[in-house]
């Protein structure tokens, strides 16, 4: 390992224990402000995506194939690792006894056990109910919720699907990476791993676990990253379905996707890839409730008009909106700057500033692979560009949540796992394999 790759794997590392500190302890500790801890976030997840990209740029970037003793210790490391998270899934049993599901805590989950309620009742999942007192539009996406009918079937606590598919997803990025070539990375990876979990499920972090589904999102976004690796298009588009079918945040960065499998002639991946997703969205989603629906999505959409309103006007005890003064997002920068603008205003120039942003990054990112696509590994590229854009999603969106952004820190962490499946062979100014 020369130099640049040992310090670019150094940064990285530095790197997500910053993400994840900025994530889950400067702002809740008092160390940051708001407005500090918000943009140091967000700058460090910028730079996760351009250190990898850097660390590969103008590089002849090979699969590293190691010996196998090498191998032997990277699959006992993942032995320990799913050991480790057995031991941790012991303390999320109890805690799941300590804190039985309720909506005073969050309608989230309850209102998921509805919908898979009817689904196995052979009801219509999305009809407006009224068990909570008040009438409530399900406005979840279908991989939000139908994984969870399995609890339902099975009699257990809901909260153990997001727990069990991100052991899944965790393990079978561990097993991806156990080609790195680095000891460093071999041993930090499965730590960074577990530590990532531990640390969300921490004694201030707890309510991430017990009110919201985001392991569940992260899940398929690690999933995502390891099959942006991979030259299954089928896969890579079951995938980037069912990212889609749980989140809006891939949607602006699918055409640069489609354009960098364009135009690095790997057009019948971007071909199988793409009818599969059509596929899969329109057999899980367009057939059984939109072709019932047509406006579904749109209601579902205008919803979160409706709760960016009340969060932007729920207070806390300074007289600030609770979620927008969380440590996370650019949110409270509109909130306190265009006082002259009514609050919903407020928020639609958000809207459009993230729109625009969004796609801009997409742009400039397009525009540098156009250039320099003879430079870079395109699949080094693909992963870096998500996280680039990602972090420029998140930390624009009009509410953002804190559990919103457990899916971009664990993206990092599956980042690292899968770039260190690369090694560099020498430099060179001809290309990549």
């Amino acid at each position: 390992m020369n130099n640049k790759q040992r310090n670019t794997t150094a940064a990285l590392i530095l790197l997500i224990i910053l993400e994840n500190l900025f994530l889950y302890y400067f702002f809740r500790n008092g160390i940051l402000t708001q407005g500090k801890n918000a943009i140091g976030l967000f700058l460090t997840s910028i730079f996760i995506g351009l250190i990898v990209i850097y660390k590969f740029y103008n590089e002849l970037v090979e699969e590293t194939s190691l010996p196998a003793n090498g191998r032997r210790f990277s699959y006992a490391v993942t032995a320990l690792l799913a050991l480790a998270l057995i031991i941790l899934g012991t303390q999320y049993d109890h805690f799941f006894h300590l804190r039985p599901l309720s909506i005073e805590s969050s309608d989230i989950i309850p209102s998921i056990q509805i919908m898979c309620k009817r689904l196995l009742a052979g009801k219509y999942p999305y009809d407006i109910f009224y068990d909570f007192g008040f009438p409530q539009m399900p406005t979840y996406l279908p991989m939000q919720w139908i994984p969870f009918s399995i609890a339902e079937i099975l009699h257990i606590d809901y909260r153990w699907i997001p727990y069990t598919a991100w052991c899944i997803a965790a393990v079978w990025l561990c097993i991806r990476s156990a080609k790195a070539s680095s000891p460093m990375l071999r041993a930090a990876m499965p730590l960074l791993i577990f530590a990532s979990n531990y640390i969300l499920f921490s004694s201030s972090n707890k309510g991430i676990v017990e009110a919201s589904v985001e392991l569940l999102i992260s899940a398929y976004y690690m999933m995502f990253i390891s099959g942006l690796n991979q030259k299954n298009g089928v896969l890579q588009g079951i995938i980037i379905a069912f990212c889609l079918l749980s989140r809006y945040s891939l949607v602006l960065w699918i055409p640069l996707y489609s354009f960098i499998l364009f135009v690095s002639k790997n057009r019948k991946q971007l071909y199988f890839a793409f009818a599969t997703t059509v596929l899969v969205v329109t057999i899980l989603y367009i057939i059984p409730y939109l072709s019932k629906d047509t406006q579904l999505f749109y209601k579902c959409y205008k919803y979160y008009d409706d709760a960016a309103r009340f969060e932007w006007t729920h207070l806390n005890k300074d007289n600030r909106p609770i979620q927008l003064y969380s440590g996370t997002g650019f949110g409270y920068y509109f909130y306190t700057r265009f006082t002259n603008l009514p609050v919903m205003d407020r928020v639609k120039l958000l809207q459009k500033t993230h729109l625009v942003c969004s796609i801009l990054v997409t742009v400039i990112l397009g525009t540098w692979y156009w250039f320099r696509k003879d430079k870079i590994n395109t699949r080094i590229f693909l992963m870096s560009s998500f996280k680039i854009y990602l972090a420029v999603f998140l930390f624009l969106i009009q509410v953002p949540y804190e559990y919103l952004m457990c899916a971009g820190n664990f993206v990092s962490i599956a980042i690292l796992c899968e770039q260190a499946r690369y090694s560099i062979r020498r430099s060179s100014s001809i290309g990549v394999v």
